[in-house]
């Protein structure tokens, strides 16, 4: 018969009211920054609560280790000085931090990267407080007695559960076993290794051969469970191919056009509109294959197969509603208003591709060029537009790239600045759980091989170095900061306030651009508009923050208001050797030292 697995609920009530007598639930503001970074070493990491719970859970477990690891390194201070700690609390809660490993275990089920996390954390707590046996020597042959006086019991309890975990009810016989084991312990706590061992053997074995099968159940559980997730991304593709072909039907019969929240647009609005619902489809295929991965048991390529195939097909989606729309402009608008629409059309088209891995489609190019053609007088206009500006343009662009090789001396792009091995300045890690390493190491690695506050602690002796990253987007037109798309390690986020309005002035002179007159051709709308947005083709600065995020995490409850973490045409880049769930990726808060556009180099006030 198969069995129903809930997700993990609170610490459970019956632990020492004197230890943890506290609300676990409690204590976190919601809305307040997650993941752990420079600032904030020992912030949670997020979760993509697919199963119901998880978030809740997380945030308690990382609470009360905080808790009891501070006792610990009090207690152990005291010990080292010679004065007295507080056993019987330690004994108490030494059984907990063993349901704190079982409880990651059960995170790690959930496909919860912090599970992870938790379980080093836990485990090396539990290796620490070993030390306090030696000092407590005094109690060991009551609590020896106590162990042996538990015989008849234990062999009963274990029997009984041996005898469940043949008939497959693994939770009954979990649940058989544990209390038992947790009274053990607090015993345990007080033998050393050798003494205990043999107890050990005889309850904790079997029960951690029973629990790893009862996770591997529940896994499957929350796979099924997770299947319902993974799917939801078919409703915002279905909106963006009924939307589109709506947007294209409309626009045949009129050069306006409804679009969101009712209000009206023409056709340039309407690329913008689809644009936007081609990022949300995007984002929610980008949801949908982090959830796959979360839960695969299987390689990373293989599970990301499928999503990538509907992402081909959204991407085609896209394309042909972009065509459809400037076909149908093309019956619908009249000649005398083309010459207006025209310059936003490319805008708009402009924006669309630095969004996309490679070049607008060719469809897409051919079908702007037919509707310039529609007009006689605006084909010609746009053909002596582009002899006019192509050699001011050439200029501006070889001295920019002149420009950009002498601002880069010094600032390595991020993959390299990020990959290189560096010294740590300072360690994060408590004294209890031994000397750290101080080799040369990256200190912004992929995996999670180590536990997160002390890899971001180390982290923090990379702020101020200089970097440099390539092809700023905007979240969105109104964003107050442009974000460099991720690659398995990272993205970038930079503010979108550097001081380029004499640089604008002079490209719109090079341009040949007024309040009456835009771009007329592609290249120009593209300088036009990536300027304005301060969409740049490289920044160079200090790293101001870093941010460490579980990759599935990050990309699994990515909003659609971020779809530009992602090109609109690829799926998240992951690397694909390991398990998804260790993956990690940093968030680089850059303070910008200058940046580059195709035609400027702009260079802030005192760079070093």
């Amino acid at each position: 018969m198969k069995q129903k697995h809930s997700p993990i609920w609170q610490w459970q009530r019956n632990v020492a009211a004197s230890v943890v007598a506290v609300c676990l639930a409690c204590g976190f503001t919601a809305g307040a920054r997650a993941n752990p970074s420079t600032q904030d070493p020992e912030k949670p990491l997020k979760a993509h609560n697919t199963i119901q719970g998880a978030e809740k859970q997380i945030q308690a477990m990382y609470a009360k280790f905080a808790e009891w690891e501070e006792l610990v390194i009090r207690s152990t201070e005291a010990a080292n000085a010679g004065r007295r700690f507080p056993h019987q609390q330690l004994s108490r809660i030494y059984p907990e931090v063993y349901r704190g490993i079982w409880y990651a275990d059960h995170l790690i089920a959930m496909g919860e990267p912090a599970g992870e996390d938790l379980k080093q954390k836990f485990a090396m707590l539990h290796k620490a407080m070993q030390v306090f046996a030696q000092r407590l020597i005094e109690f060991q042959p009551k609590e020896l007695a106590v162990l042996q006086n538990q015989t008849t019991q234990r062999q009963k309890t274990m029997a009984r559960a041996a005898e469940l975990a043949g008939q497959g009810k693994l939770a009954e016989a979990e649940r058989q076993i544990q209390p038992l084991l947790l009274k053990q312990l607090s015993s345990v706590f007080y033998l050393n290794s050798s003494v205990s061992r043999p107890f050990q053997n005889e309850v904790n074995v079997p029960y951690q051969d029973i629990l790893n099968r009862l996770n591997r159940e529940r896994r499957k559980d929350y796979q099924a469970r997770a299947a319902a997730k993974i799917q939801t991304y078919a409703e915002a593709v279905d909106v963006l191919k009924s939307e589109s072909t709506r947007v294209a039907s409309e626009l045949k019969q009129s050069p306006t056009v409804t679009l969101a929240d009712g209000k009206s647009g023409d056709a340039a609005e309407a690329i913008e509109y689809i644009t936007m619902l081609w990022g949300n489809a995007s984002a929610a295929v980008t949801r949908s294959v982090a959830t796959a991965w979360a839960f695969s048991d299987g390689d990373v390529q293989a599970t990301a197969q499928p999503f990538q195939q509907i992402m081909d097909q959204v991407e085609a989606t896209g394309n042909a509603a972009i065509v459809n729309v400037l076909n149908s402009a093309a019956q619908s608008t009249p000649a005398d208003q083309l010459a207006a629409l025209y310059p936003n059309v490319l805008r708009a088209l402009s924006k669309l591709d630095r969004r996309l891995v490679g070049s607008l489609d060719a469809s897409v190019v051919t079908a702007v060029e037919q509707l310039a053609a529609k007009h006689a007088p605006l084909a010609e206009h746009v053909k002596r537009y582009s002899l006019a500006t192509a050699e001011p343009t050439r200029w501006m662009q070889r001295y920019a790239s002149q420009q950009v090789q002498h601002a880069s001396g010094g600032y390595p792009l991020a993959s390299n600045r990020l990959n290189r091995d560096e010294t740590p300045e300072t360690t994060v890690a408590p004294a209890i759980y031994g000397p750290q390493s101080t080799r040369s190491r990256v200190l912004t690695p992929g995996v999670l091989s180590s536990p997160a506050s002390w890899i971001v602690g180390d982290a923090k002796s990379m702020l101020g170095m200089k970097m440099k990253d390539e092809s700023t987007v905007r979240l969105l037109p109104t964003a107050e900061m442009t974000i460099v798309p991720q690659d398995p390690r990272h993205y970038t986020s930079v503010s979108a306030s550097f001081p380029i309005d004499p640089y604008v002035s002079e490209l719109h002179d090079c341009l040949l651009l007024d309040d009456s007159h835009g771009p007329l051709d592609l290249s120009a709308a593209d300088a036009q508009s990536s300027a304005e947005l301060q969409e740049f083709q490289n920044v160079g600065g200090r790293i101001a923050r870093l941010t460490l995020e579980p990759f599935v995490s990050r990309f699994a409850t990515m909003p659609d208001q971020a779809s530009a973490l992602v090109p609109l045409n690829r799926l998240p880049s992951i690397d694909a050797r390991g398990t998804p769930i260790d993956k990690l990726i940093w968030r680089v808060d850059l303070e910008p030292d200058w940046v580059a556009h195709r035609m400027f180099v702009a260079v802030g006030a005192s760079p070093q």
